[in-house]
């Protein structure tokens, strides 16, 4: 039985065409609706959880994440055209540093005895993902409607991280997880790791933003867990060739982002 819902990828502005993916559609009110359907099941997923204030929504509901607009945005769209789940990746270039991300920002990183450990773990899988020509890619803002949790819908946002990782040419990075509704132990299920340095491992913290306990958690999209392979293979089918919708022409840049260029990365 065919799951009633379908994918809708986001791209950002920049977005050059061709690669991986099939035709752009250039569509900024369309791109805008759903952009604001994603933020708004954010919003209202995350206050029911307690993860955010009533304060930290705007006038329609939604919770903005800064780097919204520059991210790409994985969505599930039902029959109704309405969001039901989505996943968000800010994808930098093989270029970025420990200073340019998001991570940087988190509580562990700015923990005085743990900063410099954070720094030297990430900086490692940057230099890494230099080495290999891959980008670096930060993962959040998981997002599923109440009644498609447990279902095939809630494993297929997980694992279309590695699916889109290996169309952009493949990637390295990180993504802040939740202990919450076992948020991250699934993902390390699938393929997630801890970071360590020197053989330590980063510990699990309480994120004073979101009240709960959380982990930083490491992404390679060479090893996803084995029994998941089949699923990357026929979601990365699926999104190869489906058309992103963006907002706008790109006017001007210095360069293309790095995984337009790149190789698709092939799973063994």
């Amino acid at each position: 039985m065919q799951p009633n819902y379908r994918f809708q990828l986001l791209a950002p502005p920049d977005t050059p065409s061709g690669g991986a993916f099939g035709r752009p559609n250039i569509n900024k009110q369309l791109y805008d609706h759903y952009l604001s359907s994603i933020q708004k099941l954010r919003g209202r997923i995350y206050l029911k959880d307690g993860a955010i204030r009533e304060s930290e929504l705007d006038d329609e509901g939604r919770f903005f994440i800064p780097g919204d607009k520059r991210s790409w945005h994985f969505l599930l769209v039902d029959s109704s055209q309405s969001v039901i789940g989505g996943a968000r990746y800010l994808v930098h270039s093989r270029n970025a540093t420990f200073d340019q991300l998001r991570v940087r920002h988190s509580a562990l990183a700015n923990n005085p005895n743990w900063a410099p450990k954070v720094r030297a773990a990430v900086e490692q899988d940057l230099q890494t993902a230099r080495l290999n020509k891959f980008s670096y890619v930060e993962i959040g803002g998981w997002a599923l409607s109440e009644e498609w949790r447990g279902t095939r819908a809630a494993l297929e946002i997980l694992v279309a991280s590695y699916a889109l990782a290996h169309l952009w040419g493949g990637c390295l990075g990180a993504c802040a997880a939740t202990a919450r509704h076992g948020s991250s132990s699934i993902l390390r299920r699938i393929g997630g790791s801890s970071f360590e340095v020197g053989g330590e491992v980063l510990p699990p913290y309480e994120d004073p933003q979101y009240g709960c306990q959380m982990e930083l958690l490491r992404f390679d999209c060479r090893t996803p867990s084995p029994r998941f392979t089949p699923l990357i293979a026929q979601l990365r089918s699926k999104l190869a060739g489906l058309p992103i919708l963006r907002p706008a022409h790109k006017t001007a840049w210095d360069a293309a982002p790095a995984w337009s260029t790149s190789p698709v990365y092939q799973m063994a």
